[in-house]
């Protein structure tokens, strides 16, 4: 399967504001520590459109329901982007939808609608409140869904293998 470049990034929703939980804070919920906050967190009214950050393909999408005992993603994306210049492979994280309008191996173009925010406290929705999780991974893709949460001893992922989502859609250069 080939990469697509992206000489262009967008956020992913529209006045984009991070509101809910930033990334990198460590995140303590209900007295358990849960790790560093691998994303940033955009609290939005449930139907919300997100659309891709930039052209690409999806790697990633399956929903991941969650209960009111345990918490978890909704419908996740994972699209992987490939700078023009460098060719440095990245993927954009996508979760907390209602729903995916994207599978395994489609192609999405720059500001592609991907899917909308789910409704919250749903099992859908992975029982929280109605937000996007939105995070940029540039490390190795091992076909599986990404961690949000990084904590001492973790083995699936590195806090060096991602980066502050607004940091780095602000300073990408395609260079093409």
């Amino acid at each position: 399967m080939a990469y697509l470049k992206t000489p262009k990034l967008i956020f992913p929703v529209e006045n984009y504001k991070v509101n809910g939980t930033p990334f990198g804070k460590r995140t303590v919920l209900d007295g358990v520590l849960w790790g560093v906050h691998l994303g940033e967190d955009c609290i939005l009214p449930t139907g919300t459109d997100v659309r891709a950050i930039g052209r690409g393909r999806v790697v990633y999408s399956a929903l991941h329901p969650g209960s009111a005992e345990k918490g978890n993603w909704g419908h996740i994306i994972i699209i992987r982007h490939k700078q023009a210049k460098t060719r440095t492979v990245f993927y954009s994280v996508y979760s907390h939808l209602g729903t995916s309008f994207k599978r395994i191996g489609d192609k999405v173009e720059l500001g592609e609608p991907l899917g909308f925010i789910g409704e919250g406290f749903t099992a859908e929705n992975g029982f929280w409140e109605a937000h996007l999780h939105f995070a940029l991974y540039i490390g190795p893709w091992k076909n599986e869904v990404l961690p949000g949460y990084w904590k001492e001893g973790e083995k699936r992922t590195r806090p060096e293998w991602w980066q502050n989502p607004s940091e780095f859609i602000r300073g990408y250069r395609s260079e093409e």
